[in-house]
């Protein structure tokens, strides 16, 4: 009876446009533990979407921005603002920036100088991949974040996650062709013709998680997963991308006119990209990472039971 009832409220939450409010109350009762259990956080990252009034909290506590225990959040969030205040400060001494200078690229010089990898002509490392992916995930956590202290160390942090996998970036792309092929042969086909997998951003869409590609409302989602530790869904979003986009594509004759038209993807398709993204990776079997690759961890989730 207590199942029936169950399955009834959630069909009727469904139905009225509150698909996320179960979910939502797991993540409060999470939320609730003190302290702060980051593996169950994680792990609720990669079986659900994190609702958006928690995502910054959540983030910030999987990245390790806060520790576990909530009682130094406080003390912990003053000596990071004294940190941001005290590079920005030290940028501007040394004319390193100005007014005029892009809050993206103030971030990029104050991660160098943080690092002790801050040239004295800095303007080599302003054209590099490594600058490139780290400002467009700047632009967008600004994009979700008002705050600039929380913008800049969750783009640090996001970065620094992102490059455990740097070594295995290949495979991902190796995977997207192979698993391409194998949903759309003559798609797969077309875009080998005109040599797309050389010409497109790959490379970078995958470093930067899709940042500046997917709008903020939808990307989100896919960081979600990401943060939760799986790198392997970044392929299933290429491939939901040509799948979504395979009319168009197929009528164009250039590696040229490919990139142009995949260099922004419109708000109403990028919904319907993550979401065919996110489902395609949960019925194979919700992998973090490409297969052949040993981890510390296991590699495989549960699949998000349906509700």
């Amino acid at each position: 009876m207590a199942d029936d009832q169950r399955n009834f409220r959630s069909y009727y939450y469904e139905k009225v446009g509150f698909r996320g409010v179960e979910e939502k109350k797991s993540l409060e009762i999470l939320l609730k533990e003190q302290p702060f259990d980051v593996k169950k956080l994680s792990l609720f990252c990669l079986r659900f979407p994190v609702p958006a009034v928690y995502r910054v909290l959540v983030w910030k506590l999987v990245l390790g921005i806060l520790p576990p225990h909530q009682c130094n959040h406080e003390f912990v969030t003053s000596v990071r603002r004294d940190q941001f205040q005290d590079l920005k400060h030290s940028l501007c001494v040394m004319r390193k920036i100005n007014s005029d200078t892009s809050t993206a690229k103030v971030f990029w010089k104050m991660s160098l100088l943080e690092e002790g990898n801050l040239l004295f002509d800095e303007q080599k490392q302003m054209t590099t991949q490594s600058c490139k992916v780290f400002m467009l995930t700047a632009q967008c956590i600004l994009e979700i974040v008002e705050d600039e202290m929380e913008a800049y160390w969750l783009t640090t942090k996001f970065v620094k996650h992102q490059q455990k996998w740097k070594d295995i970036l290949y495979l991902l792309q190796d995977r997207l062709e192979s698993l391409l092929k194998k949903e759309d042969g003559r798609l797969y086909k077309h875009l080998v013709q005109f040599s797309c997998f050389d010409s497109l951003p790959i490379s970078v869409w995958f470093r930067s998680c899709f940042a500046n590609i997917l709008p903020s409302n939808s990307f989100e989602r896919i960081w979600d997963k990401v943060i939760g530790g799986s790198c392997k869904i970044l392929v299933f979003v290429a491939i939901a991308i040509f799948l979504t986009f395979k009319r168009p594509i197929m009528s164009m004759q250039s590696s040229e006119k490919i990139c142009l038209y995949l260099s922004k993807i419109e708000p109403d398709s990028a919904d319907i990209i993550v979401g065919k993204a996110i489902d395609m990776w949960q019925k194979t079997g919700a992998l973090l990472l490409p297969t052949g690759i040993k981890a510390d961890s296991p590699v495989i989730i549960d699949r998000p039971h349906s509700t």
